[in-house]
């Protein structure tokens, strides 16, 4: 089945978590890095030399790039919350890098926020159907019986 466009992404945080998510990103026929928000001068300047892509110092910026259709949140823990929330507001389908967010009452505003813009929302990464995983919860169903 041919690919008939790729989906646009925007990367929020280019440190640790996005080093390694940029392979899969790269490799991916389904997906652009289209543009990227970073503090950082050096970090958008690398994004930019390896993706082509727009590189902003702010995520507001970033959030109002009409190529940017779903975003990556890979910023320090304590900012989830806020850029998932802005993001949605934004329409843009957000994937989040895990801890969702520092409260069970942010995760709550992050989902009803993902909601009301019909959006999705996806924390990631799942380790769930992992072999190592897999293995343990067949132990301990094993271990129930």
């Amino acid at each position: 089945m041919a690919i008939e466009r790729k989906l646009g992404i925007g990367a929020i945080g280019l440190g640790r978590a996005f080093t390694f998510m940029r392979p899969a990103f790269a490799a991916s026929p389904q997906i652009a890095l289209v543009a990227a928000a970073d503090p950082r001068p050096e970090a958008r300047t690398r994004f930019t030399e390896e993706f082509g892509g727009n590189a902003y110092a702010r995520v507001d910026e970033l959030l109002r790039d009409p190529r940017v259709e779903a975003v990556y949140i890979a910023t320090p823990h304590q900012f989830h919350a806020g850029h998932a929330i802005a993001a949605a507001q934004a329409n843009k389908h957000v994937l989040v890098e895990k801890p969702m967010a520092l409260t069970v009452a942010e995760a709550e505003a992050m989902v009803a926020a993902a909601r009301q813009a019909g959006v999705k929302l996806l924390v990631g990464h799942s380790h769930s159907l992992d072999p190592p995983i897999t293995a343990a919860r067949e132990c301990f169903a094993a271990c129930r019986a």
